[in-house]
């Protein structure tokens, strides 16, 4: 049964007053802070629901899952209610998808299991282990909030402290820290201690948070896809004010390009499925919004680009690859 990650406080509240607690969770999603806070809260609820014994285990495709079934059997009429937090590094593998199978096919009075795994890809998204254990478990999602819903959630989390601020306030907060939530969240804390219970100011604001925002490449390729010219242009900022590499980001770049172009050239033909090619929905967009001729030129300067950082000379292009590499990124996102 899934859990929506904003209502997680609610229902575990639900959860103690009735005396219960779900024999099954699955903490997953893409975002470390998000999930690492949702395993306290359940962890908490769990405590006061009685379990008063911890056991905390890492497994992957090559561990001893004896372990597992060790932590879930062991426990008597007397023995304290006990929680087992699995941190599931990637599948199973052939050792621990039996094991997980014949687990999840039972209750065990006392023990409640709480299953860490991130959002798999696309082939472990189908494996019937991954099928069995959403089904089986009160699924939460931990997902980053998408650019546009990050105002909000920072005035959630203001709202907690009994702060607020205005929606250009909440704008500039949000460009120093997106793609970042434990700063995001660290940032909220101080802004607490130094402003307790009132308006912030964008002043307050922007003097008080250190510019903490950490984008990933994909951050890149999503202000790209959905059209985001100065979104795009910061976050190249960013990424080589991080000392970023640029060979993996332009690698990567190169490569979402061609899928791109395999998708709007498909598109073009009235063909929706395209073979070795899996869109997620920023990809559809941008393969509806960019053709195929400006794709095409986007990769010719990444060719340059890649010439550049072996420090060939290009003609007509600047000698700061990275110069070039905000240049296609705006190309693309406008």
């Amino acid at each position: 049964m899934p859990v929506d990650q904003k209502n997680i406080e609610s229902y575990l509240e639900g959860a103690t007053r009735a005396e219960r607690f779900d024999p099954y969770w699955l903490v997953t999603g893409n975002d470390e802070f998000l999930m690492l806070e949702t395993g306290d809260k359940i962890r908490a609820a769990a405590f006061a629901a009685g379990h008063t014994e911890r056991i905390v285990l890492e497994l992957g495709a090559k561990s001893d899952w004896t372990t597992l079934v060790e932590a879930t059997t062991s426990y008597g009429m007397f023995d304290d209610k006990k929680i087992v937090e699995v941190r599931l590094a990637g599948a199973p593998g052939l050792k621990g998808g039996p094991v997980l199978k014949d687990l999840l096919s039972r209750v065990y009075d006392g023990v409640s299991v709480v299953f860490f795994v991130p959002t798999p890809d696309w082939s472990s998204a189908k494996a019937p282990w991954w099928t069995e254990l959403k089904k089986q478990s009160t699924v939460v999602e931990c997902n980053t909030p998408e650019r546009r819903d990050l105002p909000a959630w920072l005035a959630a989390r203001l709202a907690r402290h009994g702060q607020s601020a205005s929606p250009d306030t909440l704008e500039s907060f949000s460009d120093l820290v997106e793609g970042n939530l434990f700063a995001a969240h660290q940032e909220v804390e101080k802004l607490a201690l130094l402003y307790p219970a009132r308006e912030l100011t964008k002043e307050e604001v922007e003097s008080a948070v250190l510019n903490a925002s950490h984008f990933e490449t994909a951050a890149l390729l999503s202000a790209i896809c959905t059209g985001e010219p100065a979104r795009a242009a910061r976050i190249v900022d960013a990424l080589e004010a991080q000392a970023e590499p640029l060979v993996p980001i332009l690698t990567f770049l190169s490569m979402q390009i061609r899928t791109l172009i395999k998708l709007r050239s498909g598109y073009d033909r009235r063909i929706t499925y395209v073979k070795g090619v899996f869109p997620t929905p920023e990809l559809t967009r941008g393969a509806q919004r960019l053709t195929v001729k400006r794709l095409s030129a986007a990769l010719d300067v990444c060719a340059d680009i890649d010439r550049l950082i072996k420090g060939l000379p290009v003609r007509d292009r600047d000698s700061d690859p990275w110069v070039e590499l905000k240049s296609v990124a705006l190309f693309l996102a406008r």
